[in-house]
């Protein structure tokens, strides 16, 4: 199969993704979902870093993959029309999640200074 290349911004940032022929409107539609989310966290809590805020936008999206999920059909709505709230997460789970999400990029940071030092 033939590939593609097709070039997405998150944060303002390009980035060339590979993709199948024929899916780069797909691809660049998720992107836009993922930029959409990016920019909603932003507003809400400011600039944190790409690392952070892509951490944040893929924590959202597994959530709403999960409720969407668990949703009992009666309920669910379809999903090309299904939209999260993004801003339903408490003031008190975020700082958790921040706090968390810091010590995780500190602990990557840690692991390549020491990688650049064997290097």
């Amino acid at each position: 199969m033939a590939q593609s290349v097709v070039t997405v911004r998150l944060n303002g940032q390009p980035y060339q993704m590979g993709c199948g022929q024929g899916e780069e409107a797909h691809i660049e539609a998720l992107a836009k979902q993922v930029d959409d989310i990016i920019t909603a966290v932003k507003s809400d809590a400011g600039q944190l870093g790409d690392t952070r805020l892509l951490a944040m936008a893929a924590l959202i999206l597994a959530d709403q993959k999960h409720t969407l999920q668990t949703a009992s059909p009666e309920t669910a709505e379809p999903h090309a029309h299904a939209q999260a709230d993004n801003r339903a997460m408490s003031a008190e789970a975020e700082a958790m999640l921040a706090s968390q999400l810091e010590a995780m990029a500190s602990k990557l940071r840690g692991l390549k200074d020491q990688l650049d030092s064997i290097t």
